[in-house]
């Protein structure tokens, strides 16, 4: 979460914002209920949302409505290429293979958690690549973990007049996001979660039900091992 420049293009901002809310939708969405969401005019959405389709990141449907466009997977090709994502499932898998565990390796997108990796035991490859869903940051383990890596001033401000699932008040969040820098680890709803060192502002984590406080030891040094694997090829 960066800091605001002095001259935002609010024009990108809410273009970007209005992407995200159409593919944020399984099924084609109407302007109108982009708006309605948002917080938006109507008619900046319309226009915004022509303008992302003409360039191809959205299509227009026969009933009026907006989907995720064709250039959308290239820009998703080029970032994943880009990121050197792909250069993490060889240790991920490794860890799969070695704990039999739920594994997974998520980013953190303001207070959600979008998984590039999320694969159940015995799951195949080609499921376990960006086919999970966007979870609420506090419901996931990996969540906590990447939120901690904030300051507590950034945390308050994202979670400002919001519900904060899993935790009754931000002071609640804040106390467990405390606990997470101290013990260089987040155990939160039977999951595990270690951040990468550096730039990469990126999660890794395992999740079992046998995963609690008191089991941590058994399953930190394979996680911390996964997490220099994919440092080293990162490298």
């Amino acid at each position: 979460m960066n800091t605001l420049p002095k001259q935002p293009n609010q024009s990108v901002i809410d273009g970007i914002r209005c992407l995200q809310e159409v593919v944020n939708h399984a099924e084609p969405v109407g302007v109108s209920d982009v708006a309605r969401e948002l917080g938006l005019e109507t008619t900046r959405v319309h226009r915004l949302l022509r303008t992302l389709a003409y360039i191809g990141m959205l299509r227009w449907t026969e009933k009026r409505k907006y989907a995720a466009g064709p250039a959308l997977p290239v820009l998703a090709t080029q970032t994943l290429h880009a990121s050197g994502f792909y250069q993490v499932i060889g240790p991920l898998e490794r860890l799969h293979r070695e704990l039999n565990v739920v594994v997974a390796f998520g980013v953190l997108w303001n207070r959600s958690v979008s998984y590039l990796y999320h694969a159940d035991p015995d799951q195949p490859l080609a499921q376990a690549i960006a086919s999970f869903d966007v979870w609420p940051a506090t419901v996931s383990g990996l969540g906590v973990a990447l939120l901690a890596l904030q300051t507590d001033e950034k945390v308050a401000a994202l979670y400002d007049r919001q519900v904060i699932p899993e935790f009754r008040s931000l002071d609640a969040l804040l106390s467990k996001l405390a606990t997470v820098r101290r013990c260089g680890y987040a155990q939160h709803n039977n999951t595990l979660a270690l951040t990468m060192n550096g730039s990469l502002e990126a999660a890794i984590g395992i999740h079992s039900k046998d995963v609690s406080a008191k089991t941590v030891s058994n399953y930190l040094p394979a996680l911390q091992r996964c997490r220099d694997e994919i440092l080293a090829a990162l490298a």
